[in-house]
């Protein structure tokens, strides 16, 4: 593989990457303010199945979005991981990799 199309392939995967965290990160945003603002809602109507899923869910949102960087990597290497074009470049990239 040649040093022009290890860095088309590192632009791609960067980009797939880039995106899948906007996405995840607007997901879990919205998530989590609509949480904010019905937990009062389930505490009036004493919905203890309720509250519980959402706190457990929105720890689970927080970790992800803590760790945002990697999850994204994954979820690209797991979307874009069967090219065989790109297969390489995914060999020598770590999601905690500096550019």
């Amino acid at each position: 593989m040649s040093s022009h199309d290890t860095t088309d392939a590192i632009t791609t995967i960067r980009k797939k990457q880039e995106n899948i965290a906007v996405v995840i990160g607007v997901a879990f945003t919205l998530t989590l303010c609509i949480y904010f603002f019905t937990y009062a809602m389930l505490v009036d109507k004493g919905n203890s199945v309720g509250l519980w899923l959402m706190g457990i869910s929105s720890l689970l949102m927080l970790l992800t979005l803590i760790y945002l960087k990697q999850v994204s990597f994954f979820m690209a290497r797991l979307w874009l991981g069967r090219k065989p074009e790109l297969r390489e470049a995914f060999a020598s990239l770590r999601a905690t990799q500096k550019s």
